[in-house]
């Protein structure tokens, strides 16, 4: 029987990569402390920004469990891999007090002449979609994380604050206030 590496070892496209992960994968996060973390625990929410530290790809193979953080890195390394051109970004609502809002990080890669956008974290709007330019995808995806933002009830005046940014590579092991301030910084060009 084929182990769960083997299984991931051998995907070929986005498509098997993406079916990979919709049978294996569900969302929560891994501790500083090893312990892991899924929607139903009752401190999930409090200790995310203390606790969370960015899993690599051993370690969602082993927790079968990533946050948006956690399964960009996963699909970067898979993307990376296999000749594709990608490029991550990470979208938040930048507001000046504690941010009630929710943040997602995505994951776009180039084949042929289109974008396509790879989305497994966002169950709402989770699949493979083709873009023939950059700027549409973009456009698309604002749109979908401005949906979400007003099922959590955003003050219209808020959207205006909504910030995209592209970012590299983060390293296994960071913590939640090491990767805001990474992504918040970087200016890829």
């Amino acid at each position: 029987m084929e182990s769960l590496v083997e299984k991931y070892q051998n995907i070929v496209t986005p498509e098997e990569l993406l079916e990979f992960m919709n049978q294996y994968f569900s969302y929560g996060y891994l501790g500083k402390d090893g312990r892991v973390f899924v929607p139903t625990d009752t401190a999930f929410d409090d200790s995310w920004y203390l606790n969370y530290q960015l899993q690599g790809v051993d370690d969602i193979l082993d927790t079968r469990i990533g946050n948006c953080f956690d399964m960009v890195e996963f699909e970067r390394e898979w993307f990376s891999s296999h000749g594709y051109q990608n490029k991550t970004f990470f979208e938040m609502v930048k507001v000046d007090y504690i941010n009630p809002y929710p943040m997602h990080s995505f994951l776009v890669y180039q084949k042929d002449n289109s974008w396509y956008l790879f989305e497994f974290s966002d169950t709402k709007h989770r699949g493979i979609f083709r873009f023939s330019g950059l700027s549409e995808l973009l456009k698309y995806q604002r749109s979908n994380y401005v949906s979400i933002l007003k099922e959590n009830n955003i003050l219209e005046e808020k959207l205006e604050s909504i910030v995209i940014k592209e970012y590299d590579k983060l390293h296994r092991g960071i913590s939640a206030e090491e990767y805001l301030n990474h992504v918040l910084k970087e200016d890829i060009k």
